[in-house]
């Protein structure tokens, strides 16, 4: 629940994208390249707002998640609130500039981390998630302004991004932005056989917000539990990597990617340890592969909607779209591998895997 509950509310929070800086008119007369320029360099104040919408996700083309979302974000202070409610189950996340809190109802289960543990900066607006998003996709996608439409009684600027290569399994995204306050009124996102859509059908700029906007009320019986605890990180070696995991496991041994650095993660939940090795081209991210025992019961039989069957290695497993991941079990352990960019196709990764190697036992 708590892994599906982050994606949800992820997928929310980058819906919300903001662009700011240049008038509509400029942007209808830009090529595509030239607006991302323009998108940024630009600087504005965030906004303040409280929008209501929908977040819809389909494989195959059947909806496999329907999700009502509510969101508050005060732009002068990055402070934000996020709710989703699915078949009844309902997440909560606020974070108040400082600390992220998330609480599931139903599951009465509730959790905190400091939020200068994220990767990003805590303090990142959603335009600037936008904006990475973008440069992420500037050089493999073609970006094409499509002109003016109404949405839910906005009018909108409709942007399009497909990928560059017809063949590859890319994603492609659009984008309906409201030019008055530059915000994101719908996003929608296809990869392969899966397709995600948010939608905002009330936006209210410049709320009032009180006290209790960004806090939550939990239950006294529910415990809080730091994420630390619960999930513990440090970088390791190789050899102690191989001790994690209780014996030698699959590693890269070509010479195009460097490794850059091993995380063990402990979690007190699963009571498991994880190994994540991390590989790099020129210093940028390209491929990551997690280890750990393999559970007992069999993981590929039972999938999540995004998921597939699929051969890795001559043994079964799955990948799953829209997160360029692929996984599978062997020799006890149970393998995970993510690339990291959109030229990772479920083809470069299945190949990828097929020339890792059993470590050399150390002497």
């Amino acid at each position: 629940m708590m892994k599906k509950g982050w994606k949800l509310l992820g997928a929310a929070l980058i819906a919300a994208s903001m662009l700011a800086g240049c008038s509509e008119k400029e942007v209808l007369g830009m090529s595509g390249d030239d607006m991302i320029e323009k998108i940024i360099a630009s600087e504005s104040e965030p906004a303040s707002y409280y929008a209501e919408g929908l977040l819809k996700m389909w494989t195959d083309g059947e909806i496999t998640n329907t999700v009502q979302v509510k969101e508050w974000v005060d732009g002068n202070t990055g402070q934000q609130r996020i709710e989703t409610e699915e078949e009844g189950n309902v997440s909560y996340a606020v974070h108040n500039g400082s600390e992220i809190l998330i609480y599931e109802k139903e599951a009465k289960t509730a959790f905190s981390m400091d939020s200068s543990s994220f990767q990003q900066e805590p303090n990142q607006t959603q335009k600037q998630m936008l904006v990475d998003q973008l440069e992420r996709m500037r050089d493999s996608h073609n970006v094409k302004t499509l002109g003016q439409e109404t949405l839910q009684g906005h009018e909108v600027i409709h942007i399009e991004l497909t990928p560059k290569d017809e063949n590859s399994l890319s994603i492609s995204s659009e984008y309906w932005i409201d030019p008055k306050k530059w915000m994101v009124i719908k996003a929608t996102s296809t990869y392969g056989d899966t397709k995600s859509e948010v939608l905002y059908d009330l936006i209210e700029y410049n709320p009032e917000f009180t006290d209790k906007t960004f806090t939550l009320d939990i239950p006294a019986d529910v415990e809080i539990k730091k994420m630390n605890d619960v999930m513990d990180n440090k970088e390791i070696t190789l050899e102690e990597a191989e001790k994690a995991v209780g014996q030698p496991f699959l590693q890269y041994a070509g010479k195009e990617l460097e490794l850059s650095r091993i995380e063990m993660t402990s979690s007190v939940s699963e009571s498991r340890d994880e190994v994540t090795l991390y590989y790099v081209k020129d210093n940028k991210p390209e491929i990551s592969i997690t280890v750990f025992q393999a559970p007992e019961e069999n993981v590929d039989e039972n999938l999540l909607p995004e998921e597939k069957k699929v051969t890795i290695r001559d043994t079964d497993g799955s990948y799953m779209s829209v997160i360029r991941n692929l996984s599978w079990s062997e020799a006890g352990l149970r393998y995970s591998i993510m690339g990291e960019n959109d030229s990772w196709t479920q083809e470069k990764l299945q190949s990828w895997a097929d020339e890792l190697q059993l470590a050399k036992p150390n002497k």
